[in-house]
């Protein structure tokens, strides 16, 4: 290429040397300023003639350089240029390189924000959403590409959250307590650095609704097991107390240690139950299954409440098919003492207890059906909470824990069932679903 321009441009000069000589000789131009005038028009003639070839090359050169294939190590290439192209070819390959580097890391960081549970967004340095997962878009009810490339502060408009933002583009780490869509989220804002510059912002939900219930529950737990625990220890106390400083009159002793007893025998009940449930929460239970004849067990529980139903002058009646089932015959025991001991409790003198047992499909179903004053309708839904009264007073004549219902909830589920409760003004039906093929 070199060669062809220095030929072209010397041919110039010796053309137009040529014709300046040749002008200047056919009209014998002698005059000085004649002379200098022609070679002035021939040496422009000459540039301009020199451009025109000048711009043809550099066109070539140029269509040559855009149309060349840099991925074809074949393609044809100047001389003068080929260590140009070799460079550009190096820098290429080592841009495919980086993008190929950022790309993975990219799909890397994708990946795994997609697959945490907990909500994540990558901001930019203008709280521009870079990254955003699935975890996080059931938070905002928006889908992640919805959110993408949108400010922060447009898709979050709770001025706390966006005070944590502002926060943390100022540096400083963040958390909070969020609420929406009936869940509640602890939300952590870090800055991210570059070169010591704050380059953006990471926001990360962990959904705490779960542990903020149960830390309530346990509360409300706490709570009622003290208060529970206070009303017969005080009455121990008390008692006791008269008995030992000898203020109780000697005809009184035997009802104060009776009393004393009954008091001890329902703290010794509530701790019982209370232990049964945390055995539940635990998980702390053996899988001792075994076939039984459940009505045979149903027989053997009425006839161990015989006394208290004729206490109350309530009638017990069982009633259904006989069967086997392969369960946990302990826990039937007690969730079948529970039923019945309720239904007689909370009876009206006169009063009957049906106990049905039937079987629908892989489930063995009981039912116990009282004719009490039945549970308000605004409070059925409640009745399996531990310690929850539908009237306070009515459990303090029966003696109740307030946590019979719920272990029959769990002894339930814990056979992969279910319970069932209808209630009117002159009847309780609660059903239970336990699945005869045991626990798997």
């Amino acid at each position: 290429m070199k060669r062809r321009i220095y030929l072209s441009m010397l041919i110039i000069i010796v053309v137009f040397s040529a014709l300046t000589i040749t002008v200047l000789s056919v009209f014998r131009i002698t005059d000085m300023s004649a002379v200098y005038a022609v070679i002035v028009i021939m040496t422009a003639l000459s540039l301009c003639l020199a451009g025109i070839i000048s711009n043809l090359l550099t066109n070539k050169i140029i269509k040559k350089l855009n149309d060349y294939d840099f991925d074809n190590d074949d393609a044809f290439v100047y001389d003068e240029f080929s260590y140009f192209i070799r460079r550009v070819k190096r820098k290429k390959r080592k841009l495919e390189k980086n993008i190929t580097l950022l790309k993975n890391r990219t799909d890397t960081i994708e990946a795994i924000a997609e697959d945490m549970r907990e909500g994540v967004i990558l901001l930019d340095r203008n709280g521009i959403v870079l990254i955003a997962n699935k975890s996080v878009s059931q938070v905002f009810n928006l889908n992640p590409q919805e959110m993408l490339r949108k400010n922060i502060l447009h898709i979050c408009r709770d001025i706390e959250f966006q005070q944590g933002i502002k926060k943390c583009f100022n540096g400083e780490s963040t958390e909070m307590k969020f609420e929406r869509n009936k869940r509640i989220y602890n939300v952590f804002f870090n800055p991210s650095y570059i070169n010591d510059k704050i380059n953006g912002t990471v926001v990360l939900f962990f959904d705490v609704t779960e542990k903020y219930k149960a830390e309530k529950h346990r509360r409300e737990f706490s709570a009622n097991v003290s208060h529970e625990l206070k009303t017969p220890l005080t009455t121990i106390s008390a008692l006791s107390e008269m008995i030992e400083n000898g203020m109780a009159k000697e005809e009184d002793v035997k009802e104060f240690a009776e009393k004393i007893s009954a008091q001890a025998g329902r703290l010794l009940d509530i701790i019982n139950d209370i232990i049964r449930l945390s055995e539940f929460d635990e998980g702390d239970i053996k899988n001792e299954h075994n076939s039984f004849d459940v009505y045979a067990l149903a027989e053997t529980v009425i006839a161990g409440l015989m006394e208290n139903a004729n206490d109350k002058e309530v009638v017990v009646e069982l009633s259904g098919d006989k069967f086997d089932i392969r369960a946990n015959m302990t826990m039937l025991d007690e969730l079948l003492y529970n039923l019945i001991d309720n239904g007689i409790k909370y009876n009206k003198p006169q009063g009957r207890v049906h106990v049905t047992l039937s079987k629908s499909g892989e489930f063995c179903v009981i039912s116990v059906t009282d004719t009490g004053i039945g549970i308000p309708k605004e409070h059925q839904k409640r009745v399996f909470e531990r310690f929850y009264r539908v009237d306070k007073s009515r459990n303090k004549k029966t003696g109740g824990t307030g946590l019979g219902l719920s272990i029959v909830k769990h002894i339930s589920e814990y056979h992969h069932g279910r319970v069932e409760l209808k209630s009117d003004e002159n009847s309780t039906t609660i059903t239970c679903y336990i699945k005869s093929n045991g626990v798997y």
